[in-house]
């Protein structure tokens, strides 16, 4: 199994924005783009699926940009994959009515529940990268 790339990155960008989510700074698309290694206009799209799952919040204008829509403390690792995939973590189909297609599907079915309750103690806020050093003064008197 392998995580969606638009999933990691919509999870790489949640994570800029709760670095700095209690200074209530409203981030611009390029600054989060270059922050995390991203194209822009991909990660315009990431950002509109977030916003329409309400996990960011857009403004508009020449300070525009995003901003979380909650804590990132309320806001899961499982939240941020449902969000972007749309479904359940793991997909499986009750197969093709073979002798063990049916116990096979149960057993994905199993462990997607597992995935997704492990996934849902996971806050965003486990995911915030570390201040740069650039961001921190040294005051020399």
């Amino acid at each position: 199994m392998r995580l969606p790339l638009k999933t990691e990155y919509a999870c790489q960008v949640l994570a800029q924005l709760a670095s700095r989510h209690a200074s209530g700074e409203v981030r611009q698309v390029e600054e989060l783009a270059a922050a995390e290694r991203l194209s822009p206009n991909y990660l315009v799209q990431i950002l509109t699926a977030l916003r329409q799952a309400g996990l960011v919040i857009s403004r508009r204008g020449k300070n525009g940009g995003y901003l979380l829509a909650r804590e990132p403390a309320e806001i899961s690792l499982a939240e941020i994959a449902l969000a972007m995939e749309g479904g359940a973590l793991i997909e499986s189909s009750p197969g093709n009515g073979g002798e063990s297609a049916g116990r096979v599907h149960e057993a994905w079915v199993r462990a997607n529940e597992a995935l997704t309750r492990s996934c849902a103690e996971i806050p965003l806020t486990d995911l915030i990268p570390p201040p740069r050093e650039s961001d921190s003064v040294d005051w020399v008197i």
